[in-house]
């Protein structure tokens, strides 16, 4: 009885352990299918940083009203600098608010137009009190050719020095889908 009950065990540790090999065998396999995997998606993308520095002035300020606050639509323009020495053309609308306590906000979309035919659209909104630096955030909302797929976002920095003319500093992250 003793033998039957040594055989029992010594073969339910055979099983147990031939188990346990094929399991971590298995892991392995699909941990080693996914790592190659990963390098053929085409979803992978990697991340760029980028800063920028951005002058622009008013266009067209359109006095939107309001009782409470100061409700303005500002038509942007003017230029970027980026940081390999590239410039790029900025264009868009911007609502500015200001409320009675001096609390400033602008959120709006911007076009960034590059030399190549390139675009980039993005959406800022950033907050600060009256004659002070403003901060907030880009989103990269879409682009085109070299730009195509955009996503990302990052941190603006602001200031007004004279009346509707802006100097931002952008630095941000961003990846397009590679193709």
């Amino acid at each position: 009885m003793n033998d039957r009950k040594a055989d029992a065990s010594t073969s339910q540790g055979r099983s147990c352990r031939t188990r346990g090999h094929w399991v971590v065998a298995s892991c392995l396999s699909l941990v080693l299918l996914l790592g190659l995997a990963s390098d053929f998606s085409p979803a992978q993308t990697s991340m760029e940083l980028t800063r920028w520095k951005e002058f622009s002035y008013a266009k067209d300020v359109k006095e939107v009203g309001g009782r409470m606050t100061a409700l303005d639509a500002v038509n942007r323009s003017g230029f970027v600098v980026l940081g390999d020495g590239e410039f790029a053309r900025l264009s868009g609308w911007v609502v500015h608010t200001t409320t009675p306590e001096g609390k400033e906000y602008y959120q709006g979309f911007v076009m960034y137009d590059f030399q190549d035919g390139s675009s980039i659209l993005a959406k800022v909104d950033a907050s600060g009190e009256s004659r002070e630096r403003k901060v907030g955030t880009i989103v990269f909302v879409s682009g085109t050719k070299r730009f195509e797929g955009i996503t990302g976002r990052g941190t603006i920095s602001s200031w007004m020095p004279t009346s509707w003319d802006m100097y931002t500093e952008i630095d941000a992250s961003y990846s397009v889908s590679e193709d």
